[in-house]
């Protein structure tokens, strides 16, 4: 179940490193969080049992920042609304894109502290 975990988070982690190439100016800030799921992937495919605590609080960071995008779409469309309701609303759609990269992201972060739970299991009854 690690070496599976490992690979999504790389699959991931260069989706979001690709995204990221869109903000010129936040590129840095936002290669944190992939450069550190890639390292966290490489101590997950060679089966360090002492991932698992790093793992579970860098997903329930990436849990608050997802539900920030979400927020943020919501806002975006609600502004969007009351933009078309005075002429404009060019962008209305905006909003869509960080409440689906935000619901996509959180979804994985539940799978992962869902997985684990089950990973710690094994590990101390071993």
């Amino acid at each position: 179940m690690m070496a599976a975990l490992a690979v999504a988070h790389v699959i991931i982690a260069i989706a979001l490193i690709l995204l990221s190439t869109l903000t010129i100016f936040a590129f840095p800030l936002f290669l944190i969080g992939p450069v550190w799921a890639i390292l966290l992937a490489r101590r997950m495919w060679r089966g360090d049992p002492t991932v698992i605590q790093p793992l579970r609080r860098t997903h329930y960071v990436f849990l608050a920042i997802d539900a920030v995008m979400i927020a943020y779409g919501i806002a975006a469309l609600k502004a969007a609304e009351e933009s078309a309701k005075r002429g404009g609303g060019l962008l209305g759609g905006f909003g869509i894109i960080p409440i689906a990269i935000g619901s996509v992201l959180a979804v994985f972060s539940i799978i992962v502290l869902a997985c684990t739970i089950g990973m710690s299991r094994r590990m101390t009854s071993a």
